[in-house]
């Protein structure tokens, strides 16, 4: 009997919820910084849920071997492929490659459709990016130091954009001038055509700014809240696809509620999207917003905003948000998807010993840097 023959690969069940949790400690003692890999009521609901798929290969004595998540979203026609992991002495044997194939072939079968597939993969080897450009994933961005472990995790932001997918994307907008180097390397991977690029005009109205803002912390609450606002469809941006909020940042009338994910394992936080009014400004809420977050543990944010919102994404950026990435044909809205850009902020010194970056990678993290001297550094340091 042939070595292929031996492994089973299939969806976890319930039974599988110990060997599950003892495969992600003895690859990572305990370091991974999502609870999910080792809170056995969460791996519970995210087995039994209709939108979250746990996919495992199994030896031919039982053992858990591998394992890989993915997330759906039915909206969006999208998924998210993450927490890969393979037992060491069984790498380099392509049991990742065909686990992942195996995933990527039963979420098309088994849901409504899938337009797009992305995922992040780590960069302390070379392996995880081969493998999923074996598999068909484009390079669209790269995360610095966005997660910790042992050492600062530096991520690599890769996706399969079907063709479905890329004849429903909205292109019809102009390019903000900074995105431009960002934009032509993303394009070149994916295939996109040229666009057009502006200069943001300034506000055509007098900018509030907010007022005195805290954060709350009552992770049941916020969620409760967030729910809300989205169902009464008051909220100015509310797209951050498989996160929910834990914190939110709010003035004490709550004209303005911004809400967040900060995991208090690593300080990885997100801005998922808020309640504000019309003319505020974005550059100050920003401003305050890293400060209360930097205060509450976070060590790094991150923030995705639609493509067509030059004024946006310029307020945003004077924030000292960085572009990282361009996700083209992303969101579903009506038959149309659009781009976004993802923006980080990080508190952290880089830290960039234990990186090996593939090809494209190592370019998205040039740019990263080329935008970081501009927008972060004095106009004279950047003669040093």
């Amino acid at each position: 009997m042939g070595y292929k023959k031996l492994m089973e690969q299939r969806l976890a069940t319930e039974s599988d919820i110990f060997q599950i949790s003892q495969l992600y400690f003895d690859i990572y003692q305990g370091t991974y910084p999502d609870p999910l890999m080792k809170d056995f009521s969460l791996i519970k609901n995210f087995i039994c849920s209709h939108e979250g798929f746990w996919f495992i290969r199994k030896n031919e004595k039982g053992m858990i071997i591998a394992s890989v998540l993915a997330s759906y979203d039915e909206e969006n026609l999208f998924a998210k492929a993450f927490g890969a992991v393979v037992r060491t002495e069984f790498r380099g044997q392509k049991v990742m490659e065909e686990l992942l194939a195996f995933a990527i072939d039963y979420l098309k079968k088994n849901t409504t459709g899938v337009d797009v597939i992305y995922s992040t993969t780590r960069t302390v080897n070379e392996a995880a990016q081969t493998l999923t450009e074996k598999l068909g994933f484009k390079k669209i961005g790269i995360f610095p130091n966005a997660h910790r472990t042992n050492d600062y995790e530096t991520h690599c932001l890769a996706a399969i954009i079907t063709p479905q997918a890329l004849e429903k994307r909205y292109s019809d907008y102009k390019l903000h001038f900074k995105l431009e180097s960002l934009y032509k390397v993303v394009a070149s991977e994916v295939g996109l055509g040229e666009m057009e690029s502006i200069v943001p005009e300034k506000p055509s109205k007098e900018l509030k700014i907010p007022g005195e803002l805290e954060i709350l912390q009552s992770p049941k609450f916020v969620a409760f809240r967030y729910a809300s606002l989205k169902a009464d469809k008051k909220l100015e941006f509310e797209f951050f696809p498989f996160h929910q909020p834990n914190l939110m940042i709010v003035t004490p009338d709550q004209s303005v509620e911004l809400f967040c994910h900060l995991s208090p394992i690593d300080g990885y936080c997100v801005i998922i999207g808020g309640k504000m009014p019309s003319n505020l400004d974005f550059t100050e809420l920003f401003l305050r917003t890293n400060k209360l977050l930097r205060d509450a543990g976070a060590r790094y944010i991150e923030a995705i905003v639609r493509a067509d919102r030059p004024k946006i994404l310029e307020s945003i950026m004077k924030a000292k948000f960085i572009p990282c990435g361009f996700f083209p044909a992303f969101q579903k809205v009506n038959n149309k998807r659009y781009d976004f850009l993802v923006l980080s902020r990080s508190f952290e010194v880089f830290d960039f010993q234990n990186v090996k970056l593939k090809g494209l990678n190592q370019v998205y993290l040039e740019e990263y840097f080329k935008a970081w001297k501009s927008m972060a550094l004095n106009p004279k340091l950047l003669e040093v």
